[in-house]
């Protein structure tokens, strides 16, 4: 063998772990150091890779289950159907990755950046996002359920279609950002920001948005049955045809907000502000809205049958051709 051929020999791999399925952390980095970049199936399980330099890598479908990825610079890199379960990757830099694909179940990216990157249908269940940077990020048809994603940046991400059943996102940053068709049931929303964001038809059914900021959200057909919303910022959100049917809106902002077709029945709107709301058409079939604010607000057609308007003023309120409480219809 000349000398071409033993490097090339030592460089593929030949310092080798108790298995020889394993590629050697140092193997792999005096290769990468070298130049080469394709590392795509490389089996590096357990491997630690902390604080390393490997922007540009491509790591597509290796196995790196129970790596130690933290603080390592990924960016640019190339992870599409990789095998990152229980991994270590907090604090790294994955800014522009391509993640397409990736099992992280249960992985730690508490910190990491992923600005950008493309997540789209990964496995990020029980995956621990909290304060992580996934702005602009596209995570469309991505599976969340049970994430922790509290205190995260999600500004303009991509959220189509993602699963985030049970999914932790207090005080999550998610202004305008795209969650057309998501599903976030049960979820926790407490305090965050969901300024301008598009949740059309998202399912938030049973969800916890108490003390959210949603002003001038898209919930057009969303399904908000038994939802919290008790103290949030709804000014001028569009409901339309939303289900809020048992959901909690006490003290909640619904100023400005289109309420046209929803369904209110039974829920709760004690001290609600809905000065200026468009309820045309709305069910509030035994709803309390004992003590809210309906100044200026338009009811034309809608059903109040059994509900409480204790200490609530209704006068200059369009309720023409509504049926009020007591069954009559408003003329």
């Amino acid at each position: 063998m000349n000398s071409v051929g033993i490097a090339k020999w030592f460089l593929a791999g030949t310092v080798r772990g108790a298995t020889d399925t394993t590629l050697e952390t140092d193997v792999l980095l005096k290769r990468y150091n070298l130049g080469e970049r394709d590392f795509s199936g490389s089996p590096l399980r357990h491997a630690n890779l902390s604080r390393c330099v490997l922007s540009g890598i491509d790591l597509s479908r290796a196995d790196l289950t129970d790596a130690a990825l933290q603080g390592a610079n990924l960016q640019g890199a190339d992870l599409r159907g990789a095998i990152l379960s229980n991994v270590n990757l907090s604090q790294a830099d994955l800014r522009g990755a391509d993640l397409r694909g990736v099992i992280l179940v249960s992985a730690d990216l508490r910190w990491v950046s992923l600005r950008k990157a493309n997540l789209t249908g990964a496995d990020l269940t029980r995956a621990n996002l909290a304060n992580a940077d996934l702005s602009e990020a596209n995570l469309t048809g991505s599976q969340l359920s049970e994430a922790i994603i509290r205190d995260a940046n999600l500004t303009l991400a991509d959220l189509t279609l993602a699963e985030l059943e049970r999914a932790n996102l207090s005080r999550a940053n998610l202004t305008e950002a795209y969650l057309r068709g998501a599903d976030l049931a049960e979820s926790v929303l407490r305090e965050a920001q969901l300024v301008q964001a598009n949740l059309r038809g998202a399912n938030l059914g049973a969800t916890n948005l108490q003390q959210a900021n949603l002003e001038r959200a898209v919930l057009v057909g969303a399904n908000l049955r038994r939802a919290r919303l008790e103290e949030a910022n709804l000014r001028q959100v569009s409901f339309k045809e939303a289900n809020l049917r048992h959901a909690c809106l006490d003290k909640a902002n619904l100023v400005g907000a289109d309420l046209r077709g929803v369904s209110l029945a039974r829920a709760l709107l004690r001290g609600a502000d809905l000065s200026s709301a468009i309820l045309i058409g709305a069910n509030l079939m035994g709803a309390n809205l004992s003590g809210a604010d309906l100044r200026g607000a338009n009811l034309i057609e809608a059903i109040l049958t059994g509900a409480s308007l204790n200490g609530v003023d209704l006068r200059g309120v369009d309720m023409n051709e509504a049926i009020l409480p007591d069954g009559d219809l408003s003329t």
